[in-house]
């Protein structure tokens, strides 16, 4: 079975988070969060649609810190960013939650492990949600040797799973039950299933 390539899948959820927050009354409600594990750090975003007015923070830093400090929404932002556009993109199944080392444990150096969940409710439309676990490289280089690494991890055939899944509408419009948390300890415990 081939490995998906979900590089054209983040450029897209990409366009929807940003007319989101471009075009704020197209949308009855919206929550973003992102996270995202590089280089030892951490960044993480939540933005809020409620009433036509979008409410975000921002926080970042190093992974083996337990309290990250807000950070302007900005450099957050631009942190966070740099993921939608690295050349190579692929995506965890359900199987890395249930393993000793998932992959916010043992992040590479050279790969960005990412994890969106956007809820998006357009106006006079059904709510409809995704919950995604990215890991994106710079190169094919990086990514051949980390895919074949983490080879029984990623996703096939478009068959994410349960906890991690692309758009969906069936209970959309219940809460988010990953929180993004601030350390990588915290990351783990939140990325278990519950």
């Amino acid at each position: 079975m081939p490995i998906t390539s979900y590089t054209m899948y983040v450029r897209d959820l990409k366009q929807v988070i940003d007319r989101i927050r471009d075009r704020p009354f197209d949308y009855e409600n919206a929550l973003i969060q992102m996270a995202i594990c590089k280089n030892g750090y951490g960044y993480k975003c939540r933005d809020v649609l409620s009433r036509g007015r979008l409410y975000s923070e921002h926080h970042g830093g190093r992974l083996s810190d337990d309290n990250w400090r807000p950070y302007t929404e900005e450099l957050g932002r631009n942190e966070i960013d740099e993921f939608f556009v690295l050349p190579e993109i692929y995506a965890y199944s359900d199987r890395a939650l249930h393993t000793p080392k998932n992959p916010l444990s043992t992040a590479h150096w050279d790969a960005t492990v990412a994890i969106a969940e956007v809820l998006v409710q357009e106006r006079g439309a059904i709510a409809r949600r995704q919950r995604m676990l990215f890991v994106g490289f710079a190169d094919s280089i990086h990514a051949e040797f980390s895919l074949a690494v983490d080879h029984d991890l990623v996703v096939y055939d478009n068959n994410p799973g349960s906890q991690f899944f692309e758009w969906k509408t069936d209970d959309a419009g219940t809460e988010f039950s990953i929180d993004v948390a601030t350390s990588r300890r915290n990351f783990n415990e939140g990325f278990q299933t519950r």
